[in-house]
């Protein structure tokens, strides 16, 4: 039950809060203790993880759910994991490795459990005042002892609390008639859990979460028929390229091709492993690159043997009976709306939530995903972007990198004005590059991001630096390794981590190609010199 908060709260005073206890908080905190703070990490559930920590009756993953980024992307950058975990690790496999970090690096002691943020509000001394209600065990109750409450004043914050935030869940005219049962996929465990073997199961939306349901159902449930209804459509991407984790292949030289040749490129290779898209339904209204792509290694095979059906949009519902847009239609037991989420940041004042989201259009107002022009460097947001390819985790990293650096007064923000002209530039990128959808707003490649970044305090790879890694820095991945390499809180193992990241061979000799040719251009030149 909600309250209003004690008049006369507990007070105490800390150089940084950090909000969320997830990856992108936890990398925060480590960050900001190598640098000296005095740091308190505020997680309202009783464990860290934040969606990789599987629950069975609250937000996280789903009990079958592998990481659909390869683990050098997907991973600390001076923390690898162990060598014997797969290429794509189970979310048990993640919950594990995240436990050893903050193990490894002591930020448990630096976490209030069962602990919510109730309000955020700035002082008139230009600190942070940060309002606390203290949780019960299931970690979504309010405890209702008012003596539970506590008031944390910090020069810093940092909110870490994701993107992933509050469901989005579309309603379909005659939805109220439906004789079956409507959930979100944040409610999904697995088909079994969920009671759902052997009944017709309608799924809605073709990102990630949408196919591993398809495919739980498919291969799991016994399902009498599945359902997979898209509206814009899909690229479905394998794991594997060549035998190779697909997300190996974004590197910098990639990114110097124009991106409508580099989507040609990869569209085609598409092509010749799965087949065209077209074949089976999928008919994506967009180029590969410009969406983030979804990623499944069995979707194709369950649609060719018919284990699921594509179908557009729902138009409408009446009774167990489905009609899609094509005039098709078809009887269901179950649907599992897949159709995402949008930031929510609900501790925020109205005041302070309108100067940095969008909600009507999930976009934020920040300088490179972070900073708020008008607030400046004491607020952060961590984890604010939607890597298109590779993971999220590198990208937390650096932005928390950036933002200790700032708070040492090691390095500056721009004026307020060109952070804005910055914003307004970003955005105008976004929309002519990415397919129009409010999952696109905060869309970013994880490389071209970090490099940026990571210039910004000295930490980006740089070849003269680096020269034994040249090759792999422009034709490789490089995991997130690569921005330990040199700068602030560098990290004495980065060299060896990089090179054990595979080089896909397609990259490797279309280098050693390009070489050869320009090798062959000059001495053509010369020759007619001498």
């Amino acid at each position: 039950m909600n309250r209003t908060m004690s008049s006369s709260p507990r007070e105490r005073d800390v150089d940084v809060v950090v909000i969320g206890a997830g990856i992108s908080g936890l990398a925060t905190a480590k960050c900001l203790l190598d640098d000296g703070f005095k740091v308190t990490v505020i997680e309202r559930s009783g464990d860290i993880g934040g969606l990789w920590t599987f629950r069975e009756n609250d937000y996280g993953v789903m009990r079958f759910t592998h990481i659909n980024v390869s683990k050098h992307n997907y991973c600390f950058s001076d923390f690898p994991f162990p060598d014997d975990v797969p290429d794509y690790p189970h979310n048990k496999d993640m919950a594990k490795y995240i436990k050893d970090y903050a193990t490894h690096f002591d930020l448990q002691n630096h976490i209030k459990f069962f602990t919510k943020v109730k309000r955020l509000e700035k002082t008139e001394d230009d600190k942070w005042r940060v309002y606390c209600q203290k949780m019960e065990k299931d970690g979504v109750t309010q405890k209702e002892s008012s003596d539970e409450d506590e008031t944390i004043t910090a020069r810093y914050v940092a909110i870490a609390t994701g993107h992933h935030a509050s469901p989005v869940v579309p309603m379909f005219r005659g939805e109220d008639t439906f004789t079956g049962k409507v959930l979100h996929s944040v409610k999904y465990k697995d088909v079994v859990t969920n009671g759902m073997e052997g009944k017709r199961v309608l799924i809605i939306g073709i990102g990630n979460s949408a196919v591993d349901v398809a495919v739980n159902c498919a291969s799991q449930g016994r399902c009498k028929s599945v359902y997979l209804s898209t509206r814009s459509g899909a690229w479905v991407v394998p794991n594997y390229l060549f035998g190779v984790p697909t997300d190996m292949y974004a590197c910098r030289a990639f990114f110097w091709i124009p991106w409508k040749v580099g989507s040609t490129i990869f569209e085609n290779i598409v092509r010749m492993i799965s087949g065209d898209p077209k074949k089976w339904n999928l008919n994506p209204k967009m180029r590969l690159l410009q969406t983030q792509p979804t990623v499944s290694p069995c979707l194709i095979h369950h649609i060719q043997r018919h284990d699921i059906s594509v179908v557009p949009n729902v138009q409408s519902i009446d009774g167990s009976t489905v009609t899609f847009v094509n005039g098709q239609s078809a009887d269901f037991d179950f649907i599992v709306k897949c159709t995402g989420y949008k930031i929510d940041l609900p501790f925020l004042s109205e005041e302070l939530k309108r100067t940095i989201l969008d909600e009507d259009s999930n976009s934020i107002k920040l300088y490179k995903n972070v900073f708020n022009p008008e607030i400046g460097h004491s607020l952060a947001f961590i984890g604010f972007a939607q890597p298109a390819s590779g993971g999220l985790l590198s990208m937390s990293e650096i932005q928390a990198r950036w933002f200790t650096e700032l708070c040492r007064g090691r390095c500056s923000l721009p004026t307020p004005m060109t952070m804005k002209e910055d914003i307004l530039e970003d955005e105008k990128k976004v929309r002519s590059r990415y397919y129009h959808s409010n999952r696109h707003t905060i869309q970013k490649d994880p490389i071209l991001y970090n490099d940026d970044i990571s210039a910004k305090f000295g930490a980006k790879p740089e070849l003269l630096k680096n020269p034994t890694l040249a090759w792999r820095l422009l034709l490789g991945a490089c995991g997130t390794y690569q921005w330990r390499l040199q700068g602030p809180n560098s990290w004495s193992g980065a060299k060896n981590a990089v090179l054990k990241v595979p080089l896909t061979a397609m990259w490797h000799y279309t280098g050693v190609a390009v070489l050869m040719l320009a090798a062959v251009w000059l001495l053509y030149i010369l020759s007619f010199v001498f």
